[in-house]
């Protein structure tokens, strides 16, 4: 889903009925003939999406050369890694020490990020 604002209600919606989900997204930029950007994995569940609002925007933005229908599938698979690697801790499949809720990997510095972490 590419509309920001489609994917707001939808997220609003599942944290108010407490439904647990990830949403994904991936931006990229054109900057000196080279791609920028970040994957990112954001995760929503009933004790933890105060954060939403931030990491979720609910405009849509034209700032982003992902549209130009560039070939990242390799953006595209790690975005997808990052989203099951996630569920798996969240079911329990691997330790979570970090219990991040906003996960992102930054194309530029090669460092993932993680943020918002639950109580």
């Amino acid at each position: 889903m590419d509309k920001n604002a489609a994917r707001k209600l939808i997220t609003d919606y599942l944290a108010e009925m407490r439904v647990p989900f990830f949403d994904v997204g991936l931006g990229v930029n054109v900057v000196d003939d080279k791609l920028t950007g970040a994957v990112r994995v954001t995760t929503g569940t009933p004790d933890k999406h105060d954060h939403l609002p931030i990491r979720i925007f609910s405009e849509n933005s034209d700032n982003n050369d992902y549209a130009t229908n560039i070939q990242i599938a390799e953006l595209n698979a790690l975005n997808a890694i990052l989203a099951i690697l996630k569920w798996k801790k969240l079911c329990g499949f691997y330790v979570d020490m970090e219990k991040e809720h906003h996960c992102s990997y930054s194309i530029g510095v090669s460092k993932i990020f993680n943020e918002d972490a639950a109580a």
